[in-house]
């Protein structure tokens, strides 16, 4: 089955697979009972260990609904267009869902992106993609969605390696084990490592003697110790590190990053009860550093232009969830959480062509602290009705930017910003209707926030030659929306889910255009010729509508047949900017569109396709550049070769189309990834 037919109809409750015993998900502990699910897109044990997939970002991509700010793909984009956005809910790169890995976020501290690198995909057992309006208990980020990734539980004994080789001179090496330290007590050791030449961004006939393959390398590595005391109490201490080193397109822009994450996750089964109680604690520290360049106009030469030195931040947070099953028709759960971030820029700017000679740092604190409650009753047969509520405290303090002359070493600039504090209510209503064994309905009803994270209150950035400046006194996005769903279930394994939603967002946090002469501007400092400037700044009201279709047919014992769509409009309503008002949001295609077919030739060959089509977008706020429709045809197989060992092989992009990612101001153009070969070998015991 393609991914698009395993995203067709799927929820924790209905696979067939046990999950690892500590399992969060939008309902913060996984319920025994099916109906208080809400529908989800899933990924199953199964289809993850099919080999079908280079990377955890090319499994989600091939869920339509699902996208980052820019359609470069995560091997050669800069990490700070890795947010991750679910049915077009944001303006900006900044993530509007929040992604978990074992119930512990994995939102970047400073600036809210996703390292996808990280993730071994040969490790981890499930994925699931909860749209707007079902992760609200998680507060801070979850109106948007929630991406959540379990990790595969520890089996004493175990062991995997993996090996892949391809094109652009693509390597990825995988290999983990399992022991057994004694009763009750495993360790997991985990290594990954990954290279590639990648490829070019800029269109060909743009290129320069300075530009160069966007290249990148990453190893991560993962320790697991899982113990049980009791037969109600497990418990899980994991210990991750990561290393990241990127061009972005040319010798002086480059980025690297090295993240460390520690996480306790414990459980207690109440054996007089079908309650548990869920505590964990984690700890995040992340350290970032990114060169922008201004390259010539004949692409000949450039020199740096903005030197982010030293960009650390560190992440402490946690919770205690509680949850109720019982054989009455009602359960629910409380719980609480906090999350403390604090983080901040060190940069070198104004490059006049003898050096920098200013010094900028710009940074503060956050802390989130929430109260939740959810209560779902069973009205009859056929109907269950499901309350979530959320109060949460946000705390933004400390923030504040010096700049420094360093040709004098004199402070030019020396800004403290105000503490502010916001009280935040938040919740949701579901109603599920089951109109038949094969056929049921979700109304959801809910309300949600985002506060603008530590980058987009504090760090300038830059693309080419187009600068965006932070604004500290951003303020906090509220989103409230509906969602219906309609799913159908058929004997024959066929199925049907359908969706329409409508989400309207006060404060959405955009990149706000509002100049394109050159030359020196006290907003932004000096402004390339072709370049432009812009600020972060809220939009006072915009909305996301659409609708979303999951479909497979089996059209014989081993053939399938998929397709996947997401149809969302994005409009800004209203806005004292008057001049962006009925503009569609940047980078967000209307329609996203995914046909699969799957053929199985015998018990230990598959061939698998997949051709996915990106509607035309805007490229910026102002809807004045137009990026053109993309697609791109998708193929692969796999031979088992015994129990143990298999072969596998993708070819990305087979057709080689040239798919545009975004238009800078002076008309330079960024390409996706051509087409790419991948053969991978597998051996699990």
């Amino acid at each position: 089955m393609s991914l698009a037919a395993a995203f067709a109809l799927a929820s924790h409750a209905e696979e067939t697979y046990e999950l690892n015993p500590l399992v969060v998900n939008a309902n913060r502990i996984e319920s025994s009972d099916s109906k208080i699910q809400p529908p989800v897109s899933s990924l199953s044990l199964q289809e993850i260990d099919s080999d079908k997939f280079r990377d955890i970002s090319d499994a989600l991509s091939s869920y339509p609904g699902i996208a980052s700010y820019r359609r470069t793909h995560p091997t050669s984009a800069h990490p700070a267009t890795q947010g991750t956005r679910i049915r077009n809910s944001g303006a900006n790169a900044t993530s509007r869902a929040l992604v978990l890995y074992n119930g512990v976020p994995q939102n970047d501290p400073f600036g809210a992106w996703v390292y996808w690198h990280q993730f071994d995909l040969s490790k981890i057992e499930a994925i699931s993609i909860h749209p707007s309006g079902s992760g609200e208990l998680w507060g801070n980020m979850a109106s948007g969605g929630l991406v959540s990734v379990i990790a595969k539980d520890s089996l004493p004994g175990s062991a995997q390696a993996q090996a892949s080789i391809g094109s652009s001179n693509r390597y990825d090496l995988r290999a983990s084990s399992a022991h057994s330290l004694g009763e009750d007590v495993v360790f997991d050791i985990g290594i990954r490592h990954f290279s590639t030449d990648g490829f070019y961004t800029l269109r060909e006939d743009q290129r320069g003697s300075v530009d160069e393959p966007a290249n990148s390398e990453a190893t991560s590595l993962n320790a697991q110790l899982s113990w049980g005391t009791s037969v109600t109490w497990k418990s899980q201490f994991v210990a991750r590190g990561f290393e990241e080193k990127r061009s972005n397109g040319t010798a002086v822009a480059q980025n690297d990053t090295q993240a460390y994450d520690l996480s306790f996750i414990t459980e207690r089964q109440l054996a007089d009860s079908d309650a548990r109680l869920n505590i964990n604690l984690y700890f995040q520290d992340r350290d970032f550093r990114n060169v922008f360049s201004s390259v010539a106009d004949d692409r000949n030469s450039e020199r740096p232009a903005l030197d982010q030195y030293d960009v650390p931040a560190q992440s402490f947070g946690g919770a205690i969830v509680y949850r109720q099953d019982s054989d009455l028709p009602l359960s629910y759960s409380a719980g609480l959480d906090f999350r403390a971030i604090d983080g901040s820029i060190n940069e070198r700017y104004r490059n006049l062509g003898a050096g920098f000679t200013r010094d900028r740092y710009a940074g503060g604190k956050q802390q989130f602290i929430g109260l939740f409650g959810s209560v779902s009753s069973e009205l009859d047969e056929s109907n269950r009705l499901t309350a979530t509520a959320r109060i949460d405290q946000v705390d933004q303090t400390d923030g504040s930017r010096i700049e420094t002359d360093t040709t004098t070493n004199t402070v030019i600039r020396n800004d403290s910003y105000a503490d502010r504090e916001n009280t935040i209510l938040t919740g949701n209503l579901t109603w599920r209707h089951q109109f038949s064994d094969t056929t049921a309905s979700h109304l959801s009803i809910f309300s949600g926030f985002r506060a603008p994270t530590l980058n987009e209150l504090y760090r300038p950035f830059r693309v080419r030659n187009d600068i965006t400046e932070a604004k500290p006194d951003l303020l906090n996005e509220r989103q409230q929306g509906l969602d219906y769903t309609l799913s159908i279930q058929s004997d024959d394994h066929s199925s049907l889910r359908l969706s329409a939603f409508h989400y309207e967002t006060d404060e959405m946090v955009a990149n706000a255009l509002l100049t394109t002469e050159s030359g020196f501007d006290p907003r932004f400092g000096f402004i390339p010729s072709g370049g432009s400037g812009s600020i972060r700044a809220n939009l006072d009201k915009t909305t996301v509508s659409g609708i979303e279709l999951h479909a497979m047919r089996q059209l014989g014992e081993s053939l399938k047949a998929s397709l996947a769509a997401v149809y969302a409009d994005t409009e800004i309503t209203a806005d004292e900017l008057s001049q962006f008002v009925g503009n569609a949001f940047p980078q967000s295609p209307p329609w996203r569109v995914i046909a699969g077919l799957d053929w199985q030739a015998s018990e230990a060959i598959n061939f698998w396709s997949r051709y996915s089509w990106t509607d035309r977008s805007f490229e910026n706020l102002t809807n004045t550049t137009r990026l053109g429709a993309s697609g791109g045809l998708s193929i692969g197989g796999s031979y088992q070769i015994d129990e143990s060992s298999s072969i596998s092989f993708t070819l990305t992009n087979a057709l080689d189309e040239e798919n545009v990612t975004g238009i800078a101001t002076n008309g330079l153009v960024t390409m996706d990834e051509p087409r790419e070969f991948l053969v991978t070998y597998t051996w699990r015991r």
